[in-house]
């Protein structure tokens, strides 16, 4: 997708109406919120809850954009997840990461490393929300494909250095609220294809993020 299509679907989602509401069947901020990749979670990890309120028998959608600049570089996020029944969550985000003028050295001054990523979740077991007197977590399994876009720096970063120029991401999440306490505990087992270049090991990560 291009950026001013992206660009325009997300501000399409953010000034529209909500197609559900807190109302609808869930409380307010447990959907999570977008994470860097667009899938619903704590930001940096996806977790196991559906983007937006949309409960059985709803559809929601979600939006966001961000923008980080510091001295030497800048970093722009943005996309858009639909939530379907509070069963499934379809996204899509792109990544622009500008290094500006640090690599005019090399030929490359203001170059721009980019990302696309489509996700999907689904939800098999339990309820954070419906669950939450009890010791079973929402589980969620995902996927995330991504394809990166080196401009000029593309033939060497996918020739010589032998780096991917797409991979998929797989991941299991375990999300726990604990209502009574405000307290929400995920757990988030990831297998990856992000590797060094020229290595065929496919290393596991595992995150855990704990809320209050």
């Amino acid at each position: 997708m291009s950026r001013p299509a992206l660009i325009l679907l997300v501000a399409t989602l953010a000034s529209a109406p909500a197609l559900a509401q807190s109302g609808g069947g869930k409380l307010l901020l447990t959907g999570g919120v977008s994470s860097i990749d667009g899938a619903a979670g704590g930001g940096l990890t996806p977790w196991a809850v559906t983007g937006s309120y949309a409960t059985a028998g709803e559809v929601g959608a979600t939006a966001f954009a961000t923008r980080v600049n510091t001295q030497d570089y800048g970093l722009w996020t943005y996309g858009v997840a639909v939530g379907l029944h509070d069963r499934v969550e379809v996204s899509l985000a792109r990544q622009d990461f500008d290094t500006r003028s640090n690599l005019a050295p090399l030929g490359l001054d203001g170059l721009h490393l980019k990302q696309d990523i489509a996700s999907v979740k689904l939800r098999v077991a339990g309820d954070a929300i419906l669950d939450s007197d009890t010791l079973m977590p929402q589980v969620a399994i995902g996927l995330e494909a991504k394809r990166s876009n080196a401009g000029n720096l593309g033939p060497t970063l996918y020739g010589a250095l032998g780096a991917a120029r797409s991979g998929t991401d797989v991941y299991v999440s375990a999300t726990k609220l604990f209502l009574a306490e405000g307290v929400l505990v995920n757990l988030t087992l990831r297998s990856t294809q992000a590797e060094p270049p020229r290595v065929s090991r496919r290393p596991i990560g595992l995150s855990q993020t704990v809320a209050a």
